[in-house]
């Protein structure tokens, strides 16, 4: 009888621990099954985040050819002051020229060239005319390759291809030579 109880004990105490084997074993199953998931998804924000910083470096190389714009020009260049101009920004759409992408004319300057930034300027003709290579303070090189209604005299509108980066650069005046 001492015999059987014991091993009725035995028994009990081999299936508690089969028990617990299984529970635990399937609770440390559970728990790699989530680590395993927080590692998928650091790998997914490290991706995304080295997206995100060829995305910043791409921003900045950007912005950074645009500032060699705004450089001074070339002190081996020659240049002559011609003054004091108003400096004005518009772009290709209807905003600043009234016509559409659809326009057979959208993006033409009046002298036949496809506006370009960077390079494009509108001027009054009879003061800068079409094809004049200027250096702008705080603008840069550029070529006058337009005109507009609003431009007259000493004015310039400096082309740029976003509304937001025309409506930034707003009304002020700059010294401008003219590069030979």
């Amino acid at each position: 009888m001492k015999f059987k109880k014991q091993r009725l004990i035995l028994v009990l105490l081999l299936l508690t621990s089969l028990t617990f084997h299984i529970v635990f074993g399937l609770e440390n199953t559970r728990q790699v099954s989530v680590l395993e998931s927080e590692v998928v998804l650091n790998e997914m924000n490290i991706s995304s985040l080295e997206r995100r910083n060829a995305l910043y470096e791409e921003i900045i190389e950007n912005q950074s050819s645009r500032l060699r714009e705004y450089e001074q020009p070339d002190p081996e260049q020659d240049k002559q002051y011609i003054g004091e101009f108003e400096i004005t920004y518009y772009t290709a759409g209807p905003e600043s020229t009234g016509k559409t992408p659809d326009h057979p004319a959208y993006g033409i300057t009046k002298s036949g060239t496809t506006v370009k930034e960077g390079q494009t300027i509108a001027a009054d003709w009879t003061v800068l005319p079409a094809g004049t290579k200027v250096y702008i303070e705080g603008v840069g090189e550029r070529i006058v390759e337009d005109t507009g209604g609003l431009i007259k005299g000493n004015s310039i509108d400096v082309y740029v291809e976003d509304v937001e980066t025309a409506l930034q650069g707003g009304r002020h005046m700059a010294e401008v030579w003219l590069l030979e």
